[in-house]
């Protein structure tokens, strides 16, 4: 990066500094303008929804699903060999043993931070931090959802992009960015009363009643073509898709928990957020990409008490495997399941620290090497992509087609060819001058291809 940076002349620096200082007080008026494609490809269109599970805090893949064992791994783990020849902790994950021919496992993922807030604006965005293009980089929900916007039918009143329990990320939840506000995360968090989203009759009515004041009272602000009436619009956009979602009659049943359904999920909040993306995908009511987080992977400390590693696997294990249940059983009318629809990955920001534990009985943050799971949209299942040395701490066999370990660019990549958007794509005006790529081809260390991950097709 610095290599390309040396490039600039003091005019250009100081024009981009201008603009980059500046840019942030004009970011609501901006609008993607001149999007070129820098190749031609060919997105493989395979998937219609996206959900990203982000375990928080970086889960330790040499406790789980890169088992390494050694002295340091507790006796109750019941690690067995199962018949497709890996070694599993069944003490942890006993359910998603069963379902192994349902997922894959990429074993060869690396991260290119291992701080956390900036490891995860990474795993949000797909773009290293950029502390002088924070605020302007648009996370890949929300490049989605204004990839798919054109294709919203006007039956069409969920948010397209959803986020559930981004609640402890210390990058905290990603606004659109330079793009639209439209395009914005709509959050949800299970822990609180979600029956505000579908009002009872009388509710509906006051709401009603109340909006229309506010149309009468700022409507001209809302209609106004001008830059300085932007913010009005993008306001104006958030509640009308407030008020279309509450009076949609589908909302009572998307936002309500059955009682068996929280059992079968595990009766956490992270079970509950998985009831809700399945509720969502399954409405097929505008919502394309949702990001849930499970919080509480940052175990520096005691990682092997019940409360910590145990816990948050056990909670893992039982909200994933009935998620991939109901989405691989419920069918749509063409035969297609909501997994067959819907391509799922489900990683940490890094791994943690291979071998024996440390002085506090924990592990720390290791970005060198961690594993990935992911299924559904169109992908074949069962695969084990890639390989680490005995104790984790190195990918020694990447197994795909980039020949190096997989990074977040080439996931965001995946992402995009499999809901069918150009993943080349160039923004050439931002608010601070600077092209915004879709996917970044200078990394935080070097250059790379942006390649998707093909063998999760083949």
């Amino acid at each position: 990066m610095a290599i390309f940076d040396s490039f600039l002349t003091r005019r250009e620096a100081f024009r981009l500094g201008r603009a980059a200082a500046s840019g942030y007080f004009f970011l609501p008026l901006v609008s993607p303008r001149f999007v070129r494609a820098a190749a031609k490809t060919e997105p493989r269109a395979t998937a219609r929804f996206c959900l990203f599970f982000m375990l928080d805090g970086g889960q330790s893949h040499v406790d789980g699903w890169d088992l390494k064992e050694g002295p340091w791994t507790p006796a109750n783990f019941d690690v067995r060999t199962l018949s497709s020849g890996i070694r599993w902790p069944m003490a942890l994950y006993p359910k998603l043993a069963a379902r192994l021919d349902k997922v894959s496992l990429i074993r060869s993922a690396a991260a290119w931070d291992a701080v956390h807030g900036r490891a995860q604006y990474y795993v949000q965005s797909g773009h290293p931090l950029n502390l002088a293009l924070k605020k302007e980089i648009p996370p890949i929900g929300s490049v989605v959802a204004h990839e798919l916007g054109a294709r919203r039918r006007d039956s069409d009143s969920f948010p397209p992009y959803v986020a559930i329990n981004v609640l402890q990320s210390q990058a905290g939840l990603l606004s659109s960015g330079f793009l639209p506000a439209s395009n914005s995360p709509f959050h949800l968090n299970t822990s609180t009363d979600l029956t505000a989203f579908s009002p009872d009759p009388e509710s509906k009515r006051d709401l009603d009643r109340r909006w229309k004041m506010l149309l009468e009272f700022d409507g001209p602000l809302r209609t106004s073509k001008s830059l300085a009436a932007k913010a009005y619009r993008d306001y104006h956009d958030h509640y009308q898709g407030a008020t279309r979602l509450m009076s949609d009659p589908r909302a009572a049943s998307i936002f309500a928990i059955a009682a068996e359904d929280k059992k079968r999920y595990g009766d956490t909040t992270t079970g509950d957020a998985c009831i809700l993306a399945r509720n969502l995908i399954q409405a097929d009511g505008g919502t394309r990409f949702i990001f849930l987080q499970q919080n509480g992977w940052d175990h520096h400390g005691q990682i092997y008490e019940e409360k910590n590693f145990y816990r948050h696997s056990w909670d893992l294990d039982n909200s994933l495997s009935a998620l991939l249940d109901d989405l691989g059983s419920i069918r749509r009318p063409d035969g297609k399941t909501l997994l067959d629809e819907t391509l799922l990955f489900c990683l940490g920001e890094f791994g943690r620290t291979p071998g024996p534990i440390n002085g506090l009985k924990g592990r720390d943050h290791y970005p060198a090497a961690y594993t990935v799971l992911t299924a559904g949209g169109g992908t074949k299942a069962g695969k084990i992509i890639g390989k680490t040395d005995d104790l984790g701490a190195k990918v020694v066999s990447p197994e795909w087609q980039g020949r190096r370990p997989v990074y977040m660019e080439d996931i965001a990549t995946t992402v995009y060819s499999a809901l069918g958007i150009d993943w080349t794509k160039k923004v050439r005006e931002t608010p601070s001058g600077r092209d915004f790529y879709y996917v970044e081809p200078l990394t935080a260390t070097t250059t790379i291809a942006n390649r998707e991950i093909a063998e999760l097709w083949s």
